[in-house]
C-alpha cells in the first residue's frame, strides 16, 4: 500500500470510529524540500499519524498545531522556510518553502464532504482528483467550502464557485488522468470577474501494474522487486512447472498460452510490460499483443539483434505497428548501471520502469540542476 493510500485509510478509519483527527497536505513546495506537494499526514486526537510530509524536521510541529485545528475546528494554511543550514545540520530533509494545509475531520459533519468522496473513490481503485480553493482574494483564511471531486471516468461533483474555474480544472485534471505518473500542484488563477483564486489539485491514480511474459529464472527476481516497490505484479507463463506460487509469491500467475493473449488479458495504460520468455516464437506473440495495446511501456529483453530478428518475422506474418507504438519499446532493456547478475537486472529494469512513468532520462543525480520537476505554475 502506498503512503498516501495509508493516510487516507486511517482517516476512514478514524472518521467511522467517531473520532476527529486531522489532515495535513503539502500544497506548495518551493525549493529542494523532502516531499512534493500532495504528501499527506493524517493526526489523530491522541496525537498519533501516519504519513510523511517532511524528512522528519516538520512532523512533530504540524501534529502540534493538528490540535488547535481538531479543538477549534477550523483550517490552518501553515508555511515553512526550511532554512538549508538547520535542516542539515540536524540531519533533516532539504532546504525550501513548505505550504500545508491542515484541515480538521469531524465524524459528523465530513461523511459526505468532497474529501469522503475523493477518498473512497481511490479507496476503491478508481482514478480521481480534488481540487480545493486554497485562498481567494474575496475571501479571509482558507476554506474547504469550494472544493470539486472530478473522476476519471463520470461526471465532476462540488462547485469551486465560479462556472468558468470549474470547467478549467476539470480539463487541468483530465489532461492529467492521460499521464503515466500525474503530478499534483498548485496554480495561481485570474478570473473573469476581476478575482484571483489559488487552488491545489490533488491527482491520484491506481498504481502502475507490472506484467512479466516469462517465468524463467530471470524473471523471479524482477517480479520480487516489482512486488516489494507495493506495484501488482502478474506473471505469465503456459508452463505450470515455473509459474508456480513457490517461484513467484507476490505475484499472480496465469498460465496463458500466446494463443489466448487477446481473449484473456487485458493491457491497460498503466500496465508496464516486461518481456522475457527466452522463447523466440513466445516473445514474439508477447511483443505483438502489447505493442498493440496502451500499455506506456514495454520492455524486451535481449540483444538488439534478436529484436530485430523478432521485428523482421513479425512484418512477414503481417504485423504493422505506427511511430508511437514503436516508441514505447524499450530494447536492450533496463537502464545502463552495468548489471550482470539477474538481481542486478531486475534493478535496471524496475528503475527504467519507474524513470518512464515519472518522465525521466535516468542518469546522475550530480549531473542534474535540481532534483525534482517543477510542478508549480503561476497563469
Amino acid at each position: 500500500m502506498r503512503e498516501n493510500e495509508a493516510v487516507l485509510q486511517a482517516l476512514e478509519e478514524t472518521r467511522k470510529a467517531g473520532k476527529k483527527g486531522a489532515l495535513a497536505t503539502v500544497v506548495k513546495v518551493k525549493g529542494s524540500a523532502y516531499r512534493r506537494e500532495g504528501a499527506k499526514m493524517f493526526i489523530d486526537e491522541t496525537g498519533n499519524y501516519v504519513g510523511l510530509i517532511s524528512g522528519g524536521c516538520l512532523e512533530a510541529d504540524v501534529a502540534e498545531v493538528a490540535k488547535t485545528v481538531m479543538q477549534e475546528n477550523q483550517i490552518i494554511l501553515k508555511r515553512y522556510e526550511l532554512d538549508e543550514n538547520l535542516v542539515w545540520g540536524l540531519g533533516l530533509g532539504c532546504p525550501g518553502t513548505v505550504d500545508i494545509f491542515i484541515e480538521p475531520i469531524r465524524a459528523d459533519k465530513d461523511q459526505h464532504s468532497a474529501l469522503a468522496t475523493w477518498s473512497q473513490s481511490i479507496q476503491k481503485g478508481n482514478a480521481a482528483a480534488l481540487c480545493t480553493v486554497i485562498k481567494s482574494s474575496d475571501k479571509d483564511g482558507p476554506t474547504v467550502d469550494r472544493r470539486l471531486v472530478i473522476p476519471e471516468e463520470g461526471y465532476a461533483t462540488g462547485s469551486l464557485g465560479h462556472t468558468g474555474l470549474n470547467h478549467y480544472v476539470e480539463q487541468w485534471a483530465k489532461e492529467l488522468f492521460q499521464e503515466p505518473s500525474p503530478r499534483s500542484s498548485s496554480r495561481s488563477i485570474d478570473l473573469d470577474d476581476g478575482t484571483s483564486v489559488n487552488v491545489f489539485l490533488d491527482v491520484a491514480v491506481p498504481l502502475p501494474m507490472v506484467m512479466i511474459f516469462g517465468a524463467g529464472h530471470d524473471a523471479i527476481p524482477v517480479a520480487e522487486l516489482s512486488a516489494n516497490l507495493g506495484l501488482p505484479t502478474t506473471v505469465v507463463d503456459p508452463r505450470p512447472g515455473y509459474n508456480t506460487a513457490e517461484r513467484f509469491p507476490g505475484a499472480a500467475r496465469l498460465l496463458i498460452d500466446s494463443g489466448a493473449y487477446q481473449q484473456e488479458l487485458v493491457i491497460g495504460k498503466r500496465t508496464y510490460v516486461v518481456i522475457m520468455n527466452h522463447h523466440l516464437e513466445r516473445d514474439q506473440e508477447a511483443l505483438k499483443f502489447a505493442l498493440l495495446s496502451e500499455a506506456p511501456y514495454v520492455g524486451l529483453l535481449g540483444p538488439r539483434s534478436r529484436r530485430e530478428r523478432i521485428m523482421e518475422a513479425l512484418g512477414k506474418a503481417g504485423a504493422t505497428f505506427h511511430e508511437r507504438q514503436l516508441a514505447r519499446l524499450c530494447n536492450p532493456i533496463g537502464l545502463d548501471i552495468g548489471a550482470d547478475t539477474a538481481e542486478e537486472i531486475a534493478v535496471s529494469i524496475l528503475a527504467e520502469i519507474i524513470a518512464r512513468r515519472t518522465g525521466h532520462e535516468g542518469g546522475l543525480l550530480r549531473d542534474k540542476k535540481q532534483i525534482h520537476q517543477s510542478t508549480v505554475i503561476a497563469l
